[in-house]
């Protein structure tokens, strides 16, 4: 039988790397047994994707959903996407009307509706997207990160400037999703 592991989300933004709060972010999802899920492409999909990589002897994927076209409505360069450190990737039917708001059949409706739980790290209109549909669809979630980096996020959400609390945040959800999923 295939062992289910929990799906962590991680979005942050696609232009900056936020290295202090992604490489931790990445390792400390390696260190337990879940999945990393990402947009798959550059900044903190990258970085977090390389630091959770580059733990030897890990039990989960590194997953990424894949755009098939960019905001113009071009193909994307395979060249962009997936990032190298991405184990497993999903492409998906990416339309042009989808990536201008939070709309049904866009990546972000992916990567939210896929995560067992999410952390949100500092992005930008695309992030501050998944973040809302994270409420909407009650999905756990974390924001991780300085506050200042977070001011046009949703006030719902739980946000937090330390690692030690994201892990307390992440086993308390998965200690819950499992208890779920036995009970199936």
């Amino acid at each position: 039988m295939i062992e289910k592991r929990p799906i962590i989300g991680v979005m942050g933004s696609h232009e900056k790397t936020w290295d202090e709060f992604s490489v931790p972010t990445g390792k400390l999802i390696a260190d337990h047994d879940y999945h990393l899920l990402t947009g798959a492409g550059a900044g903190v999909m990258t970085t977090v994707a390389k630091a959770f990589t580059d733990v030897e002897d890990r039990a989960g994927l590194s997953i990424g959903v894949v755009p098939t076209e960019d905001y113009d409505g071009d193909f994307v360069p395979r060249e962009k996407y997936p990032n190298p450190y991405i184990e497993l990737p999903i492409l998906t039917p990416l339309d042009v009307k989808a990536q201008k708001a939070a709309m049904p059949y866009s990546r972000n409706y992916v990567n939210v509706m896929t995560s067992h739980a999410m952390v949100i790290l500092p992005g930008d209109h695309g992030t501050r997207d998944e973040a809302s549909l994270g409420i909407q669809f009650k999905k756990p979630m974390i924001l991780f990160g300085p506050e200042s980096a977070f001011e046009r996020f949703p006030e719902q959400a739980t946000r937090v400037e330390d690692i030690e609390e994201v892990r307390e945040f992440l086993e308390k959800v998965t200690a819950k999703i499992r208890m779920d999923s036995e009970n199936e």
